[in-house]
């Protein structure tokens, strides 16, 4: 459904501020027209950014809020007894979210909504205000209640969450109003006769969407740069995020400070294998991330078929022989991750 065609000069600058500001990520906007009810629209600023000219995402700091929030959720989860190693698998399975989102979340490399606190708290059956920071605790009653929703401008379709108030009493002109569709909340300018019952809309947050940061994230770690890069291709076009390494003591460093959903790795590098490096994966923050090796070798005898055996049955990983399939492999990491 979408709302009716805009006619006022009104509703046109309504609109075009909105675009305009809400697109550029700023995070606080107060509309300067002068409503009935004044209604705020947050918008929270990406970890991320994404940098045109060069094609690349540019990691930013994590804003002071985020951090805030995601400490005390990890003070939450300690008074439950969710041990430290087992916070991250638990926000996941509340959130829906991947090991790496859900790792970058609770260390407040990513921004939180209102519905995510919302749902951690509801899990834990205690009251979110807790876990607002300072800025927010002065959220009460007054201002609605947040409810998942979607603001609709025109043909565009932006999911938010909205802060529903009462149902609008005869005669209220207010500048949004939330009507409940089939379940789900649609927001829109009040343009005129209204078909359903309407409620008044204290505040509209807005979550930019990074679908970089929503995809599992994969290291294909090789010393063969053609390879490496050749699969990276193909797990960014199959809608993963990938990152090449180029060498053992790289994914080495890359282990401290990321986390990975799965791993695809070479066996062999040089004189050296990757069997210190698969102890590591499963060692590390999500010791159960899917681990596929690859190797060219069996048939030459540079590669031990029985060390290869040992790995797989010791560590659980999967083995593939160059040149891997990408279609079969992917499919099987997609089956692994529980994508469809």
């Amino acid at each position: 459904m979408c709302s009716q065609p805009v006619t006022t000069s009104l509703a046109l600058t309504k609109q075009a501020f909105i675009f305009a500001r809400v697109f550029r990520t700023s995070p606080l906007l107060r509309l300067q027209y002068p409503p009935i009810h004044p209604v705020r629209v947050t918008v929270f600023k990406p970890a991320t950014r994404f940098n045109w000219s060069t094609g690349s995402m540019v990691t930013e700091t994590s804003s002071s809020d985020s951090l805030a929030v995601a400490q005390r959720v990890r003070d939450l989860m300690n008074r439950h007894g969710i041990g430290k190693r087992q916070q991250t698998a638990e926000l996941c399975r509340i959130l829906d979210l991947s090991f790496s989102q859900g790792h970058r979340k609770l260390r407040g490399n990513s921004p939180w909504t209102l519905a995510q606190i919302r749902r951690v708290a509801d899990a834990f059956g205690e009251p979110a205000l807790q876990l607002f920071d300072a800025k927010n605790a002065d959220v009460d009653d007054t201002e609605g209640t947040a409810q998942d929703a979607v603001l609709m401008l025109g043909a565009v379709e932006i999911p938010c969450v909205a802060w529903v108030g009462e149902a609008l009493e005869p005669g209220s002109r207010p500048d949004f109003i939330a009507q409940n569709m089939n379940g789900r909340w649609l927001v829109t300018t009040h343009e005129g006769v209204l078909l359903h019952a309407a409620h008044d809309v204290h505040k509209i947050e807005i979550q930019p969407r990074r679908t970089d940061m929503d995809k599992p994230l994969i290291a294909v770690v090789d010393d063969d740069q053609t390879s490496a890069d050749n699969l990276h291709d193909y797990l960014e076009r199959s809608g993963f995020t990938a990152v090449a390494v180029y060498g053992l003591e790289g994914f080495s460093q890359a282990l401290q400070t990321q986390v990975f959903d799965a791993v695809v790795i070479d066996w062999l590098f040089g004189a050296h294998t990757s069997a210190d490096a698969i102890r590591a994966v499963r060692n590390s923050d999500n010791p159960d991330a899917p681990i596929f090796v690859l190797t060219g070798e069996l048939t030459t005898g540079k590669a031990s078929e029985s060390e290869i055996s040992d790995i797989i049955q010791r560590y659980n990983v999967t083995c593939f022989e160059k040149p891997a399939r990408m279609a079969i492999l992917v499919a099987d990491l997609s089956k692994r991750l529980q994508r469809t």
